[in-house]
């Protein structure tokens, strides 16, 4: 039960700190067709793709994503 009401809390502060509903919209609609793409390649939702992107680079505003195309926030 911890566990669950820590991960909701941080989805409700991450929410609020994050970009506004208009650049995640813009996130989306620039990659969605890529997510799609890949979808139909390896089966995996595109909205979970999505999603999972807009979580790492807080809307794709991040500098991971920005400069280095890095949109899950994988550092190697």
């Amino acid at each position: 039960m911890k566990k669950l009401l820590a991960i909701t809390s941080f989805f409700i502060l991450s929410k609020n700190q994050a970009q506004t509903w208009k650049t995640e919209e813009q996130y989306i609609q620039k990659f969605a067709t890529y997510a799609v793409e890949e979808m139909e390649k390896y089966h995996i939702p595109a909205s979970i793709t999505l999603a999972q992107g807009l979580l790492e680079t807080g809307g794709g505003q991040s500098r991971l994503a920005q400069e280095g195309n890095n949109h899950f926030g994988i550092k190697c």
